[in-house]
């Protein structure tokens, strides 16, 4: 046995005096593989593909014609990027390098993807079309008109990128201030003129384009103040995020809450974005002498303003002064005032829709996004009070820390786990009553039911390390068991069984957790690829039952039809879920959470434990005493419950279930989404669903149909190559892959000589 050894550094760049055949040279080969890049790019991009009846003419019109040397261009500037890279990187690690290339990016999606308005007489919304429109209409401000003229917003993009860029790369402070300024500025621009169309197209305005490139362009001024500021030659990015949370825990919230009050109650709609876009003033001004409450009255007309300044004062203090006391205050002022916001709202959309006001025919309709920006942004400040209260004696020891020590991660910042939690709650509140009922529907029927089957599966797939390929068929026995006890099937359940859907939870979970067990207790000696070979086995029994229709207890492929809606009525409280698919949300963002505090506690458990062992080595875990057979079934329950759960909902939202709800397709989907988030990260789980389930309902606007899964699966390709271990991985699963040290390593590690690259025997 050879006891040499020899050293690995970095790989080896590839060398230019290569000798042999032309073609086995390592530069052409990287060459002939970007001009590849280029080449397919040209392919996947454009109006013209997927063309079925004639793909010739598609390709035709792809490469052949002047388009494809600016592919081949982009497949250049790749080789050539890879190829000087070790010169290259120190200047894109740069301080404001990273926050310029993501603002860049924003303003460049916002410019091309995104939809700019939602009036149907602009076509499709998007910003070219917008751009063609407003440049030609003469009622526009000049301003506006100015700003959609002929190809000014790109060539606005291109100098204030390019002024930004320069500085930072030239490492010219003033030229990077000069960058910051022009962000400012083109910010401001694009906000007016966005304003000024929708203004004068008076219709319910949910797009996000002008939003997003107001944000890419303030990421571009905060990326040449940065390295203006900047005292390192090298950034920190880790290290900067740090600093900033733990130089005031709780003042970001303050900052973006500030942001939103001031966008909801100065410039936002509040009431009848189709008809009177009236502003907060506007609205009081509408409903003055109607008989609206008083404390409505007051809060529209100054009350307010009032509240913002008052609570955005205190909390600010709060943040500065670190007085826990006064946290805690902030808490209760941001908190009255969100509930005052929420009354306003049901006050005077009550009294317009007991007038018929616009056709609206109850509360909480007819609504612009002013008042959810108001909502959100005392939600944000009473967060900051909470933060502050709650955070004491580690901000100064989090200051002094880089982000090279190990294991050192951004949730060990003080409050920034909770400040990110809160925005996350924010948004899940207060987004989907600003979006437009085809994203209601989204988020209702594809991202929250997907997510709460993603957690469920990560129990098993992510935890326990159980690949379960019939996740699906529990989700099945759920919306049949719901049908089942609403009397929804041709077999009855007895009288005294015949429950409201939500009280139907209860049964399906227990159901499925027996369900669980019956699967898991004959396949726990299998694993891998065998143990997915059953339960997708099982998940197609399911299915073929519920066609065969045995005993007439499914009634075959028609399934069930009218399935009662969700109610609840405990004394004065009397809640019926409709048609709008806003109220399932809010019910099911209480299932998720009830589910995910549960489920944070078991991952920290004993229980938890146990599965990470069985996960990483069966039979190590076995001979520290776990009862690994218990533990799996356990994992084969728990997920099968959950499962269940996300069916009852199903069943009872859509109303209507039968077996082509459940297909394999189904299973491997929550699979990928779990794989792709990050497999035993609860937050990656839930991510990945919710990207996953978004992308292809995005791309419906920007891609033929045709094309839509060939560019899910360049997405997915790139987060393979990286971002192995998904997009928030679990902690473990990082390390693993990444090492203890954030850094590269840069000392050489030492290797067996047989095992060394290219070293010599």
């Amino acid at each position: 046995m050879s006891t040499s050894t020899t050293t690995s550094t970095q790989p080896k760049a590839p060398n230019p005096s290569h000798r042999g055949p032309w073609w086995s040279n390592p530069l052409l080969q990287r060459l002939a593989a970007c001009l590849a890049l280029g080449f397919m790019l040209a392919l996947m991009i454009g109006q013209h593909e997927g063309t079925q009846q004639d793909f010739g003419l598609a390709f035709r019109q792809a490469v052949l014609g002047p388009r494809i040397f600016l592919f081949l261009l982009v497949g250049v500037l790749v080789f050539v990027a890879i190829t000087f890279w070790p010169r290259i990187k120190p200047m894109f690690a740069r301080p404001g390098f990273r926050p310029l290339a993501v603002g860049a990016a924003t303003v460049a999606v916002s410019q091309t993807l995104l939809k700019w308005t939602d009036s149907p007489s602009v076509g499709d919304g998007k910003f070219s079309t917008v751009a063609g429109a407003a440049g030609q209409t003469d009622t526009l401000a000049p301003l506006a008109r100015a700003f959609f003229g002929n190809n000014v917003p790109w060539l606005g993009f291109v100098v204030v990128v390019g002024v930004a860029a320069a500085g930072i790369v030239l490492a010219k402070r003033l030229l990077a201030w000069a960058g910051t300024a022009l962000a400012i500025l083109a910010a401001i621009w694009v906000f007016v003129s966005h304003q000024a169309v929708t203004s004068l197209l008076r219709t319910p305005d949910h797009s996000t384009g002008a939003l997003i490139a107001v944000l890419g362009y303030l990421t571009v001024a905060a990326s040449g103040a940065a390295f203006a500021l900047a005292h390192d030659d090298t950034a920190d990015t880790r290290a900067f995020i740090n600093r900033l949370f733990a130089w005031r825990p709780g003042m970001p919230l303050v900052v973006v809450g500030v942001v939103f009050g001031l966008v909801g109650l100065l410039a936002a709609t509040w009431f009848s974005p189709g008809n009177r876009n009236a502003t907060m003033l506007d609205t009081s001004a509408i409903f003055a002498g109607t008989g609206l409450a008083p404390l409505a009255s007051a809060y529209l007309a100054w009350l307010g303003y009032v509240l913002l300044v008052v609570t955005t004062a205190l909390a600010g203090y709060a943040a500065y002064s670190r007085d826990v006391r006064l946290g805690w205050g902030v808490v209760g002022v941001g908190g009255l005032s969100l509930v005052l916001t929420l009354l306003t709202i049901y006050s005077f959309s009550k009294l317009a829709g007991d007038s018929r006001f616009d056709g609206a025919s109850g509360p909480w309709q007819n609504l612009g996004t002013g008042g959810w920006f108001a909502a959100a942004a005392f939600s944000l400040l009473a967060g900051a009070g909470f933060i502050v209260a709650t955070v004491r004696g580690e901000a100064a020891r989090s200051a002094r820390t880089g982000s090279d020590v190990v294991a050192n991660g951004l949730v060990k910042v003080p409050g920034m786990g909770r400040a990110v939690l809160i925005l996350v709650i924010t948004a899940a509140l207060f987004y989907p009553p600003m979006a437009n009922q085809f994203w209601q529907t989204v988020l209702v029927s594809e991202i929250g039911i997907y997510v709460l089957l993603a957690i469920g599966l990560n129990v098993v797939v992510g935890w326990a390390g159980l690949l379960d390929l019939g996740f699906i068929a529990f989700y099945a026995i759920g919306s049949y068991t719901t049908a089942y006890l609403v009397g929804a099937l041709p077999i009855l359940p007895p009288s005294w069984l015949q429950l409201p859907p939500l009280l139907a939870i209860p049964f399906a979970i227990v159901i499925c957790l027996v369900a669980g067990v019956t699967l898991g207790a004959p396949t726990l000696r299998l694993r891998g690829d065998y143990l997915a070979i059953v339960t997708l086995g099982f998940g197609e029994i399911i299915r073929i039952v519920a066609i065969n229709n045995p005993g007439n207890l499914t009634n075959g492929p028609r399934g069930a039809f009218g399935i009662d809606k969700p109610s609840i009525k405990i004394g004065p409280i009397d809640i019926e879920w409709g048609s709008a698919s806003l109220q399932y949300w809010y019910l099911l963002l209480v299932l998720i959470g009830i589910v995910v505090l549960v489920f944070n506690r078991l991952e920290q458990s004993r229980i938890g434990r146990a599965w990470a062992a069985v996960r990483e080595d069966e039979v190590a875990a076995s001979a520290t005493g776990i009862d690994t057979t218990r533990v799996k079934l356990l994992a084969f329950a728990i997920g099968a419950s959950t499962s269940g759960l996300a069916g009852v909902f199903f069943a009872s939202q859509i109303g209507y279930i039968n077996p082509d709800n459940f297909l394999l397709n189904n299973s491997i989907l929550v699979v990928a989404y779990v794989v792709f988030g990050g497999m035993g990260s609860l937050p990656g789980a839930m991510a990945g669903a919710a990207v996953l389930t978004w992308l292809p309902e995005f791309l419906k606007d920007q891609v033929p149909a045709e094309d839509r899964q060939m560019w899910i699966g360049a997405v997915i390709l790139l987060m393979m190559i990286f971002r192995p271990a998904g997009l928030i991985p679990a902690r473990r699963r990082a390390t693993e892959l990444r090492g203890l040290d954030d850094a590269p390593r840069s000392e050489p590690m030492a290797v067996p000589a047989g095992e060394g690259l290219g070293g010599s025997r």
